[in-house]
């Protein structure tokens, strides 16, 4: 898990760009999808950096920070150098969808390996 973490971030971002788009009609050709997507890959990637996630992924303070630089930088990029739109709208739900899932996941993780610990000592 150590190793693969980012993918699962970075799965939250794809999966937020491309329901996006589908839900306000756009198609979701994959010339248009990246350059939607890839302000927040860059922030993501710099969030991780910032964050120092791969020293311990799966704490969910890791993910909290992820999101957060996410969030702010994938909206100054896209704002600034991508000229897209940051309507109030569109930045709660940047916010919620970013801090819910790159969290939950985490919670949700580290709650599966409470359960299973806690099995395997009683046994």
């Amino acid at each position: 898990m150590k190793r693969w973490f980012w993918l699962i971030d970075l799965l939250v971002v794809m999966s937020f760009v491309v329901i996006g788009r589908d839900s306000h009609g756009f198609a979701n050709d994959w010339a248009e999808t990246a350059r939607v997507a890839l302000p927040f890959i860059l922030a993501l990637s710099m969030g991780i950096g910032t964050v120092m996630a791969w020293t311990d992924p799966v704490r969910w303070m890791a993910g909290l920070g992820i999101a957060a630089m996410t969030v702010v930088g994938g909206l100054l990029l896209r704002r600034y150098l991508f000229d897209g739109g940051t309507a109030t709208t569109f930045v709660l739900l940047t916010t919620g969808w970013m801090i819910l899932w790159m969290v939950g996941w985490r919670l949700a993780y580290m709650l599966i390996s409470r359960v299973r610990s806690r099995a395997e000592t009683a046994t």
